[in-house]
C-alpha cells in the first residue's frame, strides 16, 4: 500500500512539474448508495470526502476517506481510505463530464474489524457547477471470522465540489 501511495504521489508531482498549470485546492463531499452484486452482495450507504488539488482543467488528485455503512447483515462500518484521480473533459463552462478512479483500502468495525483489504472503484460522472453526480463500480476486500471475500457493488453518488 505504501508503494502504491508513493507511486501515485510521484505521478502527480511529475504532472505538476512538467505542465505549466496552476494548482488549486479542490474538496468534495459525496453521499451515495452501493447496490451489492455477485456472490457476496450487500448494499451499503456511502459518505465520502476527497481533499486534493485540481492541477488543470483536465486533471485532479486527492486523498479520500469516509464511512460505508453495511446494513443488510446488521450494521457494520468500513472506513475507506483511498487515493482519487479524476480526468475531466471540459466541453462547456457549466457542464463537465469526468472519469474517476479510487484506489486504497478500508478499516473495519464490528465483525469486520481490522484492515479491510484492497478497495478500488472506477466511475464516470458529470459535474454541473458545484453539484456532481457519479455512477460506477466498487470492490472492497473484506475479512469476517478469518475468511476473506470481495464485496462488489454498483455505486450511485451525488455530491458537491468546492
Amino acid at each position: 500500500m505504501k508503494k502504491l501511495c508513493m507511486l501515485m504521489a510521484m505521478l502527480t508531482a511529475m504532472i505538476c512539474g512538467y505542465a505549466q498549470v496552476s494548482v488549486k485546492y479542490q474538496g468534495e463531499v459525496d453521499l451515495g448508495y452501493s447496490v451489492g452484486v455477485g456472490d457476496n452482495a450487500n448494499g451499503r450507504v456511502n459518505l465520502h470526502t476527497i481533499q486534493g488539488v485540481k492541477i488543470s482543467d483536465y486533471f485532479s488528485a486527492g486523498v479520500g476517506f469516509g464511512a460505508d455503512f453495511y446494513h443488510e447483515d446488521g450494521c457494520d462500518v468500513i472506513v475507506p481510505i483511498f487515493f482519487n484521480m479524476k480526468g475531466y473533459l471540459p466541453v462547456n463552462a457549466p457542464v463537465t463530464p469526468y472519469l474517476s478512479l479510487d484506489l486504497g483500502g478500508g478499516i473495519g468495525t464490528g465483525d469486520l474489524s481490522g484492515w479491510g483489504g484492497f478497495m478500488w472503484g472506477p466511475s464516470i460522472g458529470i459535474r454541473y457547477s458545484w453539484f456532481k453526480f457519479q455512477f460506477g463500480y466498487t470492490s472492497q476486500r473484506l475479512s469476517k471470522y478469518g475468511f476473506g471475500f470481495d464485496m462488489n457493488a454498483i455505486q450511485f453518488k451525488v455530491g458537491v465540489a468546492f
